[in-house]
């Protein structure tokens, strides 16, 4: 990818050659969080954020090492509209050269796109950094299971058919992912020397239920980026999934639905 030099006086900039798998991260923060607050050093981003309903949250880090070129002075916060910015990361062909930077005097994200001779700019306002603080989820699991992407979307996709819950359990040597509504059921088992499966550790029997649409979300949007999951799971406590993409770190929790 042809470097442009940095522009000056600027506190953030980075060149992506491959606008896809950025594109796709983003899409995956973009099915939880409307607005989020970026916090940037000269190692990476990162972003800890909830949905507005406070039932789902996503803990996002992207290395420095992922872009092409990357500056960073200081520890800057970026507030953006995140469902707007991956509006304005579908108009990025990808055979251009993007290069974004934050423009603090005029309070704007600006989005560079170059092919050849010919050059496309976006500009986004960015918003006020949100004063709430997320905290860190502080959970004892007592399972875990290593399992691929595309087992937990079909089990979910399954799950659609019948409910918009669905029960995720996990007991010794076993995970199942069931539903039941009006419609009939869906169950889904894997043992623990399934192709699909890669880890499973169980400390003790557990099962929550989620909200379906959520899950389908997450896995479909994170999903396209990873090929493997770990799930982790409490009884009636929030699950932790960690997609293992090449680069970073892309972690999502869900609050159970009680009483379902």
């Amino acid at each position: 990818m042809e470097q442009h030099p940095f522009e000056e006086n600027t506190l953030f900039e980075v060149e992506v050659s491959r606008i896809d798998p950025f594109r796709s991260l983003v899409k995956a923060l973009s099915v939880i969080v409307e607005e989020g607050t970026f916090v940037m050093n000269e190692a990476q981003i990162k972003l800890l954020a909830m949905d507005p309903s406070h039932v789902a949250m996503v803990d996002f880090e992207l290395p420095s090492e992922f872009f092409d070129a990357y500056k960073c002075d200081g520890e800057p916060k970026l507030s953006i509209n995140i469902k707007e910015f991956l509006r304005f990361l579908d108009r990025v062909d990808r055979d251009e050269q993007v290069r974004i930077v934050l423009n603090e005097e005029k309070a704007r994200l600006v989005i560079h796109c170059k092919r050849g001779g010919h050059s496309r700019r976006f500009e986004m306002p960015i918003l006020e950094p949100l004063d709430e603080e997320v905290p860190q989820p502080k959970i004892f699991f007592k399972g875990k299971v290593r399992i691929t992407s595309d087992a937990l979307r079909m089990a979910i996709r399954d799950a659609n058919l019948v409910s918009e819950h669905v029960k995720v359990e996990m007991e010794e040597g076993l995970l199942k992912v069931n539903a039941e509504g009006d419609m009939g059921s869906s169950f889904s088992e894997w043992e623990k020397d399934s192709d699909d499966v890669l880890e499973l550790k169980v400390d003790e029997d557990s099962n929550a239920t989620f909200t379906l649409s959520y899950l389908q979300d997450i896995a479909n949007a994170a999903g396209a980026n990873s090929e493997v999951v770990t799930i982790e799971l409490s009884t009636d406590m929030p699950i932790k999934m960690d997609f293992e993409i090449p680069q970073g770190r892309l972690v999502y929790y869900l609050a159970p639905c009680i009483g379902v």
